[in-house]
């Protein structure tokens, strides 16, 4: 059953480093596809009431056979690492906070097509994070995942009926759909393998989610028929977000340079006939790892974020959201340094919404897309320091 919330006047706070979920970093190259037909997983009944574990990101051991709590940006498991100073924010510069909580932190935010709804992890009410639901501009928050289990990445399906997630409630993080109101439970991925970071297809028929590979442990980039259950491993990468054009077949991920670094750059990929195509390096930095991508609403431009100096920990690197033209071209800076600023997601009211904790605390916060059009790769001041972001010639095979 749903646990509804009233919106307190809660204490004015912001976000910080909060992203998810991952073991080794990804590889290089991409392969050939290979399809795995599986059968339909019987339907889980609603979990009960909610709980949320802590998200944390330096390195640590391969994982074991117990779901690790958190995967981080650089698709590590279960690190240990603290926040660095947050500085105060140089004014207003576009800036909106939507989240505020007395206890834990909020993370993985993702908006509805309509651009009303926000969905989000949570650790506010447990030490386990749940899903929840709040109205764009509204306080009032809806719990629709919960118990002992974690809870991650949510995507909404495009008519916006269906979220998406990924969860660790059967030992190991696997991926699940359910109704927006957090009913009628389906899990689509199964094994002992662990899956995250779920993302819609245009027509919302396919998910496309990362795993670590059984032979390979790296991580991997599958797709998975909701209709058939049929599963298609299509290349190595992180974190895949599917373009919302539907006149092309496209998926922006996070690839390292190479195996086992957590130097990244952003990738696309081009589906023929199943198949990866036209693989394509977007971004990259000489000085910065460049993670979660995400799309605009008409698939011509991208945000990410980017992690200066990855090899020192998330504590002591400036993180920010960037956005850029999907063929590289571009380049803007929407946050300004200010604390941690990281998981971007593009909404169709041309906002651009991240976790960060300019405010001191993980929250939900958003950005006008114009707001910082002058900050580019050359700015920086003070303590910044600015990822060096390079475009990278049109190439693709």
């Amino acid at each position: 059953m749903l646990t509804e919330l009233n919106g307190k006047s809660f204490k004015r706070i912001v976000v910080a480093a909060a992203c998810v979920v991952a073991m080794t970093a990804a590889g290089c190259g991409l392969k050939g596809s290979k399809a795995e037909t599986t059968k339909k997983p019987a339907e889980t009944d609603k979990v009960a009431d909610g709980s949320m574990s802590q998200f944390l990101f330096d390195d640590i051991e391969p994982a074991s056979a117990k779901a690790p709590h958190s995967i981080d940006i650089f698709g590590e498991f279960d690190g240990a690492s603290k926040t660095g100073p947050v500085r105060a924010a140089a004014g207003d510069n576009g800036f909106q906070q939507h989240t505020f909580a007395d206890e834990g932190f909020d993370s993985d935010v993702v908006v509805d097509p309509t651009g009303k709804w926000l969905c989000y992890a949570s650790t506010r009410h447990s030490k386990h994070p749940a899903l929840y639901l709040q109205r764009v501009n509204g306080q009032s928050v809806t719990q629709i995942t919960g118990g002992q289990a974690d809870d991650a990445y949510p995507a909404f399906s495009p008519d916006g009926k269906t979220v998406a997630f990924c969860s660790n409630r059967t030992g190991s993080w696997q991926v699940y759909v359910m109704d927006i109101d957090g009913r009628n439970v389906v899990q689509v991925t199964n094994g002992v393998g662990q899956a995250i970071k779920p993302s819609f297809s245009p027509d919302g028929k396919r998910l496309a989610y990362c795993a670590i590979g059984g032979r390979s442990q790296q991580w991997e980039i599958w797709l998975a028929n909701l209709d058939t259950s049929e599963k298609r491993m299509i290349g190595y990468g992180l974190f895949p977000s599917w373009s919302p054009d539907k006149t092309v077949d496209r998926i922006a991920f996070q690839r390292a340079r190479q195996r086992g670094s957590r130097w990244f750059s952003l990738w696309t990929l081009d589906l023929v006939d199943g198949e990866a195509r036209r693989i394509t390096e977007v971004v990259a930095s000489t000085n910065a790892a460049i993670v979660a991508p995400a799309w605009s609403p008409d698939g011509k431009k991208l945000a990410f974020a980017t992690v200066v100096d990855p090899t020192a920990g998330q504590a002591k690197s400036q993180q920010d959201v960037w956005t850029i033209n999907a063929d590289g071209t571009n380049r803007q800076r929407m946050t300004d340094g200010s604390g941690v600023s990281v998981s971007p997601f593009w909404a169709v009211d041309n906002r651009v919404y991240f976790v960060s904790n300019r405010g001191g605390t993980e929250a939900v916060w958003s950005s006008r897309t114009d707001a910082r059009g002058a900050m580019t790769a050359g700015l920086s001041g003070g303590e910044e320091k600015v990822a060096d972001i390079n475009e990278v010639p049109a190439a693709g095979n």
